[in-house]
């Protein structure tokens, strides 16, 4: 994946469970505003560890890099 993969993957399994962005907020952890900001990709924004762990929360599994990849834990 690339960083704006991460970006589309945090809004693809937020929908996927039917949540508002203030429901995933919640259950990660994280503001609305985070929220919206990780699901919107911008070169350069800084969001990509947020992304990553948001990644992580819902798909219990571990995101590697560079590439970005969605890897179960051993």
């Amino acid at each position: 994946m690339r960083p704006k993969d991460l970006a589309d993957r945090v809004l693809e399994l937020r929908k996927a469970r039917g949540w508002t962005q203030a429901e995933l907020g919640e259950e990660v952890e994280y503001s609305t505003s985070a929220i919206s900001k990780a699901e919107r990709y911008r070169e350069g924004d800084g969001m990509t560890s947020v992304r990553r762990k948001i990644v992580e929360a819902l798909t219990g599994k571990e995101v590697r890099g560079p590439f970005y990849l969605e890897v179960t834990p051993e």
